[in-house]
């Protein structure tokens, strides 16, 4: 199998000839230490990764050193983590979203890095065409405690601004799938906590959750497969999620006390499962020997069909580069 074949294959609920794994983000630190390279496409292929994570290109003005103002109006940061801290929105009022642009959907440089990675790994590499599916772009455009209260307070203009963002994230899915035949989209859209999610029930459901499915049929309509991450206790959402269209979650997340155990046995029949090897305990404090037994048991409880394997969020800065490459060894010694 080719590992866009592999990957197509789990996310299918069918057992590929190896359990493939993809990350959302490795850390250039933890990429040198194992690659001896900071690109994320050197660190994909010398590592032998399934998928590669893509996301649509934003230019960006820079302030001073590690101050920059992106396409969406965005002032970010730049902290050392893969994601720049975003610490001012050009949005102050959800009642006047319709004051606000959005970037150009049609701008070739958005697909640049697409491009290059389609152009570098056909299908020796899975693409995943990371996008959103709503409430991360109210969050960064609004702020988050706006971001949380404005479905609340004004439903009616969250839910318009919402369809807006997900006829945007349609657009964005329909060049890539024209342009270069993207066949996996993901959305990382965060809407939980430990304790569960960030909204009452009533609200995610009204104001949140009609948004959420159109764009998830959406991504289906275009032939693609779709995983869905969301940190956090999920459990009550994952029905929904699964009805709106869903084929993969992820991460099942053991900080929530979530088990891919559990999760196998509750959703198995209905979707893939992406996760869950701890990247806050085992993949940062442990030792490779318990990276790789946890490795044995997420493919015991959860394997060998419709799984993939892959840290319970990224592989970020903290994390021992000798200890993912334990998970990668001991998920190689299990080729089906």
């Amino acid at each position: 199998m080719t590992a866009t074949e592999r990957m197509c294959t789990a996310i299918k609920r069918g057992t590929p000839d190896r359990i493939p794994t993809f990350e959302w983000f490795i850390d250039p630190s933890v990429g040198k230490a194992l690659t001896g390279s900071t690109d994320a496409m050197d660190i994909v292929e010398r590592l032998d990764i399934d998928g590669i994570n893509i996301r649509p290109d934003y230019q960006r003005k820079f302030l001073d050193e590690k101050t920059f103002e992106d396409e969406w109006g965005n002032r970010r940061q730049l902290t050392g983590d893969c994601i720049a801290a975003v610490i001012a929105q050009p949005m102050t009022d959800i009642t006047q979203h319709q004051s606000f642009t959005f970037p150009d959907v049609k701008a070739d440089h958005r697909y640049a890095t697409l491009r290059k990675a389609v152009e570098r790994f056909g299908d020796s590499r899975a693409i995943i065409w990371n996008l959103r599916d709503g409430f991360s772009d109210l969050r960064d455009l609004l702020g988050y405690e706006e971001a949380l209260m404005a479905p609340m307070l004004e439903p009616d203009a969250t839910k318009e601004f919402l369809d807006r963002v997900v006829d945007f994230n349609l657009a964005l899915a329909a060049e890539a799938v024209k342009r270069f035949g993207i066949k996996i989209i993901a959305t990382t859209d965060d809407v939980a906590m430990n304790a569960g999610p960030l909204f009452p029930d009533e609200t995610y459901r009204e104001v949140i959750l009609p948004s959420f499915r159109k764009v998830i049929q959406g991504y289906k309509a275009l032939g693609c497969l779709t995983v869905k991450h969301c940190d956090g206790d999920v459990r009550p959402l994952v029905d929904l999620w699964i009805d709106a269209g869903i084929d993969c979650l992820d991460p099942i997340d053991p900080g929530a006390g979530l088990t891919l155990r559990d999760m196998k046995a509750k959703y198995g029949n209905r979707i893939a499962l992406k996760g869950n090897i701890d990247c806050v305990k085992t993949l940062c404090t442990g030792s490779p020997e318990e990276v790789k037994a946890e490795v044995r048991k997420g493919i015991i409880d959860a394997g060998p069909s419709g799984l993939i394997i892959s840290s319970s969020n990224t592989i970020h800065r903290g994390v021992k580069p000798e200890n993912y490459r334990a998970m990668l060894d001991e998920l190689r010694k299990g080729e089906l």
